[in-house]
């Protein structure tokens, strides 16, 4: 009897510690829908098929097994477990994954559909459900940025902080802001924009189309994805690019299967063992041991200004 007492104060002490150390956090989370591109009817918001996902389909998610040894994944900590049990009124040892009887995590999911889901985490139910689909790593993107800088076709939701939904609108603007002020400074080079447009866009465009087209095609780039259209203008080789480019269409430079050659030698823009590609060439162009090329096709370029 004194030992069974002695082993509730010391739980008592224990979760007392835990608590100052390890409160429930503040934060709102939302679940939010990844939705998958297929270039069909499936990509129109309106479509009861959107995103590759059915109006009111469900996605439940467990907590998932390991392979290696056949267990549930613990998904909590030994402090959260032990604060979480207390703030939920549960038996001593109730959340732990190696129960051989009546374990909580058997039959416990999280149902999510292309609505999504509220999260806060001040609340101890709410905070679980966070645990395991954090654990759901496959499928659960932890943060829009980890989505973005590592993306995964296995992502069908990401975890939206307020925070983070704040810091990733503020760095969409700051994009945007600089994408328009490094466009200010080619917005009347008529190559060096039609090119930066068909870098982008991934397909060539008529040199008769006029200035203000191109100007109207960039606006759009920068409103569509400011973050992408800023890589490209910043790009340090995108001089280097235009000329090749242009040295291309005045026949100086010829491309056999998107490797670029240097017409009057007939020898590939690169190093021994490289791919002239259009990206090597243009840094191969741009070394000092090969600057007599870039100076030729500067040259030539500024000859053809126009034409």
């Amino acid at each position: 009897m004194e030992e069974t007492e002695n082993k509730n104060v010391n739980r008592t002490k224990k979760v007392n510690e835990v608590a100052t150390s390890w409160p429930l956090s503040t934060e709102r989370i939302f679940v939010r829908f990844v939705p998958r591109k297929s270039g069909g009817l499936t990509d129109n918001p309106h479509h009861v098929l959107y995103g590759g996902l059915a109006d009111g389909a469900v996605i439940s998610l467990c907590v998932p097994v390991l392979r290696s040894t056949g267990s549930y994944k613990n998904v909590l900590t030994n402090e959260e477990k032990t604060i979480l049990e207390k703030e939920l009124s549960m038996d001593y040892n109730a959340l732990s994954v190696y129960r051989p009887d009546n374990n909580f995590w058997e039959s416990y999911k999280v149902n999510l559909t292309k609505e999504g889901l509220h999260l806060d985490l001040s609340n101890p139910e709410d905070y679980i459900k966070y645990k395991v689909l954090l654990a759901n790593s496959d499928i659960v993107a932890p943060s829009v940025q980890a989505r973005l800088d590592r993306p995964k076709n296995t992502y069908r939701f990401e975890l939206v902080s307020e925070k983070d939904e704040t810091s990733l609108e503020n760095a969409k603007v700051n994009a945007t802001v600089e994408s328009y002020k490094q466009f200010g400074k080619i917005e009347d080079d008529f190559d060096t924009m039609r090119i930066l447009v068909e870098l982008i866009d991934g397909r060539p465009y008529d040199r008769k189309s006029s200035l203000a087209f191109f100007k109207s095609r960039v606006i759009n780039l920068i409103q569509a994805d400011a973050k992408n259209f800023l890589r490209h203008i910043t790009d340090p080789l995108l001089h280097a690019k235009v000329l090749l480019r242009r040295g291309v269409e005045l026949g100086k430079v010829t491309t056999r299967n998107d490797v670029y050659y240097l017409v009057s030698t007939n020898a590939p823009l690169c190093d021994n063992g490289e791919n002239a590609t259009l990206s090597v060439a243009a840094r191969y162009i741009s070394e000092p041991a090969h600057q007599d090329i870039k100076f030729i096709l500067e040259s030539e370029v500024d000859k053809n200004k126009g034409k």
